[in-house]
């Protein structure tokens, strides 16, 4: 060590001398590898491209061929094959496979898989319990095109076309006995176009037009047990509506032709019983409302032609005598009886009667205590007058009635006191054969029932309207109080048949 040199200075000296000398040796080292790689790769490079060349060459000698099975085959095409076929190996692998899957075979995808969201193609689709739910064709993740659905046991619930995983086009529902429901066009999963419904059984119930899952437009009704029509027309909403034609359980033979509302009729419209025209009108509610005729059904003879409400007779018409044709009543009407002002006409068509009428029945109660001249003034002239016991009685045949007249004390005329009618028409809905109960129902309970004696004059009333009642003097009778006047309902011996009606001012 050199005198005055530092010890430390000298120590590090030596230290990065060492150093130094290592990395230029590692750095050599290193050189001599890279070489060495370098000069094997080369030399690797050279022998594969000369048994390249050899296998890929021309065949020339026997040398070039190799023996497998006492059969040769041409290095150069061993080599090309193997190369061919590693390529497009892996092109069907890579790409081949994923692209001919649901488009050459089907595919089989769970719903929860990654795959099912974006899958087009041909698919058999299985729930997370490997239940098959879908065989068809898919888009995107969702059934487009032809394509079957299940439930949950595996049973078809519908085969036909989809669009956008909904039923669209042609298509076919069951139900869970695998039988058709329906058959036909299909928009976003309901009934729309034409389409087949069928019951439980496979019978049909209905063929026609759809909208939005309900019969709509034209169509015709079943008979699921005979399969024979009932109904043919429009719908909407499911129901009968705008015209249609009724059919009776024959499935030829029309029951109602017109306007439905809401299945009902409504609207103009004709009504049959057993095929012959019954009524030919409006109709409201499924009764005969508004104008229209009303038919004898045995001989086609109109009876009634006027105004209808809720089923009745109702405001100004005309009845008819169906056995002639001949009018025997124009006026008004209310439920279903002559009510108010009308006319009445005998059976060759001349008027008997025109004034007012009440429940059916001419109002004989407003012509109590009028003259002699005011009755005759409305009734026309009598078939037979005759004065008896003081009183005037005026009889008229074509009405059935015996108009009796008393003299009034104060003005010292006569006037009328009461009025007796046969029951050759009903009185009040009441005729000869009526009951105690339809007599109860119409007048209320009788004041009293009696064996009534008839005065004396009776006798021309009873001869003239040619009632016959064998013993005046006690006639069973029932008796009924009204305001200012009464009623009084005479009958046979037994009560079976009721002879006549007497309306008396009190």
């Amino acid at each position: 060590m050199a005198i005055g040199q530092n010890p430390i200075t000298e120590i590090i000296s030596r230290l990065v001398s060492s150093v130094q000398s290592q990395i230029t040796g590692l750095t050599a080292w290193v050189f001599k590898l890279q070489n060495f790689a370098t000069q094997a790769a080369q030399g690797a490079q050279q022998k594969l491209q000369k048994f390249m060349r050899t296998l890929t060459k021309k065949p020339t000698s026997k040398k070039d061929y190799w023996k497998v099975l006492g059969l040769y085959f041409s290095k150069r095409f061993v080599v090309m094959a193997t190369i061919i076929t590693c390529v497009l190996g892996f092109l069907a692998v890579a790409y081949g496979y994923p692209w001919a899957e649901g488009k050459l075979w089907r595919a089989t995808i769970r719903v929860d898989s990654e795959k099912y969201s974006y899958f087009t193609g041909k698919a058999k689709v299985i729930d997370t319990m490997n239940q098959t739910v879908y065989i068809g064709d898919m888009e995107k993740g969702k059934p487009q095109g032809y394509g079957t659905q299940y439930d949950g046991s595996g049973n078809a619930i519908y085969e036909g076309n989809f669009s956008s995983g909904r039923y669209s086009g042609d298509g076919k529902m069951y139900n869970s006995n695998g039988i058709v429901i329906y058959e036909g066009s299909f928009l976003n999963n309901k009934y729309d176009g034409n389409g087949k419904l069928y019951n439980d059984i496979g019978k049909v119930t209905y063929i026609g037009e759809f909208s939005v899952g309900q019969k709509s437009g034209k169509g015709i009704d079943y008979d699921p047990k005979t399969q024979l029509r009932t109904y043919y027309g429009e719908f909407q909403s499911d129901l009968r509506q705008g015209y249609g034609v009724l059919y009776d359980t024959d499935g030829s033979t029309i029951i109602y032709e017109g306007n439905f509302v809401s299945g009902e009729y409504n609207g103009n419209g004709k009504l049959y019983e057993n095929g012959n025209l019954l009524y030919l009108g409006d109709f409201v509610n499924g009764v005969y409302d508004g104008e229209g005729n009303l038919y004898d059904t045995d001989t086609g003879a109109l009876v009634y032609s006027g105004n209808f409400k809720e089923g009745q007779y109702d405001g100004s018409g005309k009845l008819y005598d169906p056995g002639t044709g001949v009018i025997i009543y124009d006026g008004n009407f209310s439920k279903g009886q002559k009510q108010g002002t009308g006319s009445s006409f005998d059976s060759l068509g001349s008027e008997s009667f025109s004034g007012t009428f009440r429940s059916g029945s001419i109002d004989y109660i407003q012509y109590l205590n009028s003259t002699v001249d005011e009755v005759t003034s409305q009734f026309g002239q009598e078939s037979y007058r005759t004065e008896v016991d003081n009183k005037m009685i005026l009889t008229y045949l074509s009405l059935d009635a015996s108009i009796v007249f008393k003299i009034d004390s104060n003005k010292g005329i006569y006037v009328c006191e009461k009025v007796v009618i046969g029951t050759k028409d009903e009185f009040m809905g009441l005729g000869a054969q009526s009951t105690a109960m339809e007599r109860r129902e119409v007048m209320g309970e009788p004041f009293s029932s009696i064996n009534f004696n008839m005065p004396n004059y009776y006798k021309t009333i009873l001869r003239d309207l040619s009632i016959n009642i064998n013993d005046i003097s006690k006639v069973p009778s029932d008796k009924y109080i009204m305001d200012q006047y009464f009623i009084r309902f005479y009958f046979n011996d037994g009560r079976t048949e009721l002879k006549c009606i007497e309306i008396c001012s009190m």
